[in-house]
């Protein structure tokens, strides 16, 4: 058996040749266009599933069913904790990487130092926040990882100077983060 492709293609071309012009062809590209169009407007209820959709309704009101992802965990928040104490050591941690972030040490009167995670450099010099240099500081702060021994407190605010500086939100969202 010999395969010639050019054979092939113009067998292909003389049946038709005589029964498609320009405009068919863009009239049947067209019409596949719409239809892909139409099929992707069309509610996910017609389209996967068979009417099964993420939200059940009962009442006339929407209720989200329980979400089972594999990996994650239920969230619990984590309760404000107070701090206080005089400032032993500042450092910029992570600047390497491309994520600075200021961190202290306080001296809070136990024997053992207690390190606050506060925020980047450039995000303290835009609130005005002062220097944290053996100053006496107090705030409050989240403690995301109660499980490790001696892990850091991260700053919700700090009073510095006779001055507050909102750092985090209620959740412990970094503001600087935040769209303004």
């Amino acid at each position: 058996m010999d395969f010639r492709p050019d054979q092939v293609v113009a067998r292909i071309r003389g049946a038709v040749e005589g029964a498609l012009t320009a405009q068919s062809v863009l009239g049947i590209g067209g019409a596949l266009v719409l239809i892909l169009v139409v099929i992707a407007l069309l509610p996910d209820r017609f389209t996967r599933g068979g009417g099964k959709t993420a939200t059940a309704v009962s009442s006339g009101a929407a209720q989200a069913l329980p979400a089972a992802l594999p990996g994650l965990s239920p969230f619990t928040p984590a309760k404000p904790l107070q701090f206080s104490g005089r400032v032993t050591q500042v450092a910029s941690i992570g600047n390497d990487v491309g994520w600075g972030q200021v961190h202290v040490w306080i001296d809070n009167g136990t024997g053992a130092l207690q390190e606050i995670s506060v925020a980047p450099q450039s995000y303290l010099n835009q609130i005005g926040c002062p220097s944290f240099d053996g100053a006496r500081i107090s705030g409050i702060g989240f403690l995301f990882d109660s499980g490790r021994p001696n892990a850091e407190l991260y700053a919700k605010s700090v009073l510095v100077g006779g001055r507050t500086c909102k750092l985090r939100d209620d959740e412990g969202l970094a503001l600087w983060m935040t769209v303004q």
